[in-house]
Parts: structure tokens; sequence; C-alpha cells
């Protein structure tokens, strides 16, 4: 099968499906603003897990990160593009599972911030993948938690 075009445009809903397994990303806020702000690595990073037929997704945090930091210039194209990638609801189960994160670390002496817990657990209720530049704000072992290229 020949391999798409690399000049698709992130979220694409012409975005192939493949046999076999296809994985489904969270993009940390940290992604996203990278992105946004041109970071070529981390935009070839995106490309490709689309290429490869994956699933690129956001949060409500997310959302609410963007929209409260985001530049007047730059309101347009992240409007675009949180429109175009997959939403991951943040459900009973994510929010469950980030209390229990918070609880849990919290007894370890380790505070985990409730927008990270709600990424975290919004992640892991949707069995996704959390790409993020802080991985060290996220330690939990249940959840797969990958770092872009230079995170």
């Amino acid at each position: 099968m020949a391999r798409p075009s690399r000049s698709r445009r992130l979220g694409s809903p012409d975005t192939p499906q493949r046999d076999g397994l296809l994985s489904l990303y969270l993009l940390d806020t940290t992604v996203l603003i990278a992105h946004l702000r041109g970071d070529e690595k981390v935009t070839a990073l995106l490309l490709e897990l689309l290429a490869d037929g994956h699933w690129l997704g956001v949060s409500c945090v997310n959302v609410a990160e963007i929209e409260r930091g985001i530049r007047p210039k730059e309101r347009k194209t992240a409007t675009a593009l949180l429109e175009r990638l997959r939403f991951l609801p943040t459900g009973r189960e994510a929010a469950q599972r980030a209390g229990r994160y918070q609880a849990a670390f919290e007894k370890r002496g380790r505070t985990i911030h409730t927008a990270d817990a709600l990424i975290a657990g919004t992640a892991r209720a949707h069995g996704a993948i959390l790409l993020t530049d802080n991985v060290r704000d996220l330690p939990m072992t249940d959840l797969k938690v990958e770092a872009p290229p230079g995170g």
C-alpha cells in the first residue's frame, strides 16, 4: 500500500485507516502549542503519526488551556486545528481516575495538578497514548506516556 502524502493537514478527515494496530494519541497542550508555533520536529512527528494511520485527539483540558493562552494572531489557526482533532470526552471514568491518581501520589508526597490528572485520566479511559513534553509531571504507571523529539 502506498504511503500517504505528508502534506496532509493535521487531523484531516481522510486520515487512512489501516488493518492492524492503530493507536490513539492524546496530545498534551505543550505539544499543541509547539505545533502551532512552528516546531518542525513536533509537526513532523504528528504528520508521521497521521501518515501511519494513528488518530490524534484532544481533551477538554487542552481546549481550555489553549483558549486561555492563545495569542490573538494564532486564534484562527488554533481553532481550525482543535476542530480537526478527535475530541476525547472527560467522563466519569476519567474523573475518577484523575482523583485516584492525585490521592495515590499525594500519599507518596507528590502533587499531581488537577489539569494533569484529568488529562492522564482521559487518556487512560480512552486507551490513548499521552504525548507530552512534561513526562515528569505524569508518573502514572498504568498509562503510556511519550515525549516528542526534543521533549
